[in-house]
């Protein structure tokens, strides 16, 4: 699991700086930094105030670590684990600036689409 990874996914998905998600920590540049490079683990406190400064939670900030770490050992189709997290990201991305409405039409596609390839 590499929370690190994530934790910079999120940042550049959102179009922040490493110095303006520090800021919002409260911690300066140079230790986020060694969080995302994984040279340093942060503090269940630390974790929680940068998921809350990347509109996210801890929850989802393990999941997405857990995902990739699967994403490893399942690799398919040549697809580097990295690939796979930025599809992910940026599906995220999408689902989150639909309506409500629109949310539940991408599901029930999703759901369709696996069925569908379930099939074949």
């Amino acid at each position: 699991m590499n929370i690190g990874k994530v934790i910079r996914a999120l940042r550049t998905e959102r179009g922040l700086s490493l110095e303006t998600v520090a800021f919002d920590v409260g911690t300066d540049a140079s230790n986020l930094s060694r969080i995302e490079r994984s040279l340093q683990q942060p503090s269940q406190d630390a974790l929680r105030a940068i998921a809350g400064a990347l509109q996210s939670s801890v929850a989802e900030l393990y999941a997405l670590a857990e995902g990739e770490t699967l994403s490893k050992s399942r690799s398919k189709a040549g697809l580097q684990p990295a690939d796979l997290m930025k599809d992910a990201v940026q599906m995220r991305k999408y689902f989150r600036s639909l309506t409500p409405e629109y949310q539940k039409v991408a599901l029930e596609l999703i759901k369709t689409l696996v069925r569908v390839q379930q099939k074949s």
